[in-house]
C-alpha cells in the first residue's frame, strides 16, 4: 500500500461528501420554488413527495450520510466536523454560479475565515 492511497481514500469520501451536499441544498430550493408555500397541510405534503427535487434531496442526503460515515471511519470528529464547514462555502459558490444569487462582502469575509 503506498503513502497515496490513505490519502485518496479520504479525499474520495470528502469530494462526494462536499457534492451530495450541494446537490441536496440545490435539490431542496428547486423542490421549494416547484411545490409552492408549505402550510402542513395534506395538499402540502402530497406536493411536497411527488416533486423529483425533493426526492433527489432525500437521495442525496443518504449519500451524504454514507460518505460522512466513511470520513468519521479514517478520521477523528474532533478534525472532521470543523472541516466539513467547507460545505457552506461549497453551497455559497453554487448558489452564486447556479441560482444567479448576489454574494455580499460579509459573505465573502465569512467565506475566508472558514477557509
Amino acid at each position: 500500500m503506498t503513502a497515496a492511497n490513505p490519502r485518496l481514500r479520504l479525499l474520495l469520501p470528502w469530494l462526494a461528501l462536499i457534492g451530495v451536499e450541494v446537490l441536496t441544498q440545490l435539490a431542496l430550493k428547486f423542490a421549494g420554488q416547484a411545490t409552492g408555500a408549505f402550510d402542513f397541510s395534506r395538499a402540502a405534503f402530497a406536493r411536497a413527495v411527488s416533486d423529483g427535487w425533493m426526492w433527489l434531496a432525500v437521495a442525496c442526503y443518504v449519500a451524504g450520510f454514507l460518505a460522512w460515515m466513511l470520513i468519521l471511519r479514517q478520521m477523528r470528529l474532533s478534525h472532521a466536523y470543523p472541516a466539513s464547514a467547507i460545505v457552506f462555502v461549497a453551497v455559497m459558490l453554487s448558489s452564486w454560479l447556479f441560482l444567479h444569487e448576489a454574494i455580499t462582502i460579509r459573505q465573502w469575509i465569512g467565506a475566508a475565515i472558514i477557509v
